[in-house]
């Protein structure tokens, strides 16, 4: 009779087993599930929501007003340093080529020679100028940048070259060299070209005149009036009956002389002296 009791009591039990067993194992599942979806490290469960990812940016578009306004400013930058870059490039270029003034020594005769700076001028002289030809009609003539003597050849200049003094009034060497022609002339500078080693000739109708006139627009580069030639020129005085007032020997102070030595009278703006008068330039 215990026998039968203990048999129906298991059975009447059993299934309350089954269900804890099943119970059991359901946690003991969700218990596996839970630690695989949890890293070493602490990394959240493959269910657990995903962290909002960080926000992008990109460049604005270029037509759009912030944008375009950088982009405005970013081109005037490089503009403005594209310009200073070349502005510092002239000025290493200004400072290598010669300027106005400069002044360079002949190693054989030493004349000093000026660098006169190129440009543009009106050559020739109005219609109302006193003492103009007729050919003298204004035209706009531009040369380059030239070396010239600041003077007139010297009777000493010449001596060394040629050997000889042609000069009427030989009253010492830094007197003008005169009475020699245009092919005396051609012999010095040939002469000179073969003992310096450089290439000499004589400036240019054009290059002589821009000279001269040494960027003014006036009768003379002192101005309209023959006034104030003395100041500047060894000329003949407005009294004398010369067409050509300028061309002719005389000295301002002394009356008919002789000619003048270098430096008795004021260059031009170009550091020109004598660029009239003084000696015949015909």
């Amino acid at each position: 009779m215990a026998e039968e009791e203990k048999k129906k009591s298991f059975w009447e039990t059993l299934p309350g087993i089954i269900t804890a067993i099943a119970a059991l194992i359901t946690a003991i599942a969700a218990l596996v599930a839970a630690m695989n979806g949890v890293s070493k490290e602490g990394a959240a469960k493959p269910d657990a929501p995903a962290a909002a990812a960080p926000p992008q940016f990109s460049a604005p578009p270029a037509n759009d007003e912030a944008g375009g306004g950088a982009g405005a400013e970013v081109a005037a930058a490089k503009a403005r340093a594209e310009e200073a870059e070349r502005r510092a490039a002239e000025a290493e270029k200004k400072k290598a080529e010669p300027q106005q003034g400069d002044i360079k020594v002949d190693d054989v005769t030493g004349m000093e020679l000026v660098y006169v700076p190129g440009g543009c001028f009106q050559m020739g002289s109005p219609e109302n100028e006193e003492g103009r030809y007729d050919d003298e009609k204004l035209h706009e003539v531009c040369v380059d940048g030239f070396w010239m003597g600041k003077n007139e050849v010297t009777q000493g200049q010449w001596k060394k070259v040629m050997g000889s003094n042609p000069a009427k009034f030989q009253k010492g060497d830094e007197y003008p060299v005169e009475q020699i022609s245009w092919d005396d002339a051609q012999d010095f500078i040939n002469k000179l070209n073969g003992k310096a080693g450089r290439k000499y000739r004589l400036p240019t109708e054009a290059e002589w005149e821009y000279a001269a006139r040494a960027g003014t627009s006036t009768a003379r580069f002192w101005g309209d009036s023959p006034d104030a030639a003395c100041k500047y020129a060894n000329v003949a005085d407005k009294t004398a009956k010369k067409k050509n007032f300028d061309w002719t020997i005389h000295n301002c102070n002394d009356g008919y002389a002789e000619t003048a030595p270098f430096g008795s009278f004021q260059p031009n703006s170009f550091g020109l002296h004598y660029m009239l008068g003084n000696v015949w330039e015909g």
